[in-house]
């Protein structure tokens, strides 16, 4: 094994028990911040319900949620040539927590349903390449099946306007109702194939909240996302309320003449992410 693989393993273990226990910094304080702001009562007890439950989670080293997913690698830089090495080492930080009763295990072969009892095999967890940075990184999210379920894909007509885009973001958040355990963070991937469009949405959580695209006609469009999706009053797990997502974070790429794709993917409260990077011949948890 590489040196590289060989430094990422234990941060891999060190990565993953803290995100199946605790979310990020930036995340949590969205949260507290929208707890502040809801003035609808219900929406307010549920606000500090989550609130306490992460608190005792990460206090008593327990998982955020009972369902703890499914486990994505987006890997960079130099490990992009490791890519089976990196496998192998998340391959094993997964069984290890799963054997300890950290994760529930969850992964299953999609036909006959019999669960592989690991959380490993039949492809999972994924590994999938990150062209976006030349940073040498790993990042990682967990994603349980509630905001899994509502991931969407639609092949628009390229002549829509970003007001059709909004309105068909906004169905698919009334769609999905309670049930992606919202306040939601919304991953939205625009252009290039359909297999690009899914990637960016799903990448796309992985952005701080409060973090806007670098392209201001798409920063300006997350911000009317997250407005407009907030006035359909869903709110907190469904129960009506002020947030109904913390934020919208929109990916584009070049398309065919032809296509429009738009793909979303969302993230429950719970957004589960994190972050390692190599500096100085080893690799740091910045996230």
């Amino acid at each position: 094994m590489g040196f590289l693989a060989q430094e990422l393993r234990p941060v891999l273990d060190e990565m993953l028990a803290r995100v199946t226990t605790g979310i990020p910094a930036d995340v949590l304080s969205a949260i507290k911040e929208a707890h502040v702001r809801e003035t609808k009562e219900l929406a307010k007890k549920q606000l500090e319900a989550i609130l306490n439950s992460a608190n005792l989670s990460y206090e008593n080293h327990l998982p955020l949620c009972r369902d703890t997913g499914l486990v994505t690698l987006f890997i960079s830089g130099e490990l992009m040539a490791h890519v089976n090495e990196v496998e192998e080492a998340i391959n094993s930080a997964v069984e290890k927590l799963t054997a300890k009763g950290g994760m529930r295990a969850n992964v299953v072969n999609p036909l006959t349903r019999k669960n592989t009892g690991t959380n490993t095999g039949l492809n999972q967890p994924e590994v999938l390449l990150d062209k976006t940075t030349k940073s040498t990184a790993v990042k990682m999210i967990l994603k349980g099946a509630g905001s899994e379920n509502f991931t969407s894909l639609k092949m628009m007509v390229p002549t829509a306007a970003k007001q059709d885009i909004l309105r068909y973001i906004l169905q698919t958040i009334i769609d999905a109702g309670g049930k992606t355990c919202p306040p939601n963070i919304l991953g939205i991937g625009i252009g290039g194939s359909a297999i690009q469009a899914m990637f960016n949405s799903k990448h796309a959580l992985l952005r701080k909240v409060g973090e806007r695209n670098a392209n201001l006609d798409v920063a300006e469009f997350e911000t009317s996302i997250v407005k407009a999706a907030n006035e359909l009053g869903i709110g907190t797990m469904g129960l009506g309320g002020d947030t109904t997502v913390l934020d919208a974070h929109v990916e584009t790429a070049g398309t065919h003449t032809a296509c429009l794709p738009i793909a979303i993917s969302f993230g429950c409260w719970a957004n589960r992410v994190s972050e390692a990077e190599l500096r100085g011949g080893r690799f740091e948890i910045i996230r």
